[in-house]
């Protein structure tokens, strides 16, 4: 059986590129690292420029 987390990637936007990748590239490495898979990066039409992650692992 799977068991599914979603997480905000970026929660404090940093008005750059750069910085905003690094945060998500952070984010994503961690959840990695605790044992879940990355099945999905979702960007919500929010005006947020908010991105999602759904991670999965095996339970």
């Amino acid at each position: 059986m799977k068991e599914y987390k979603v997480v905000y990637l970026n929660k404090d936007f940093k008005f750059s590129r750069d910085k905003d990748a690094k945060q998500v590239e952070d984010a994503i490495n961690e959840y990695v690292a605790e044992g879940w898979t990355l099945q999905q990066v979702v960007a919500p039409d929010d005006d947020l420029h908010s991105l999602v992650g759904i991670f999965y692992r095996e339970k």
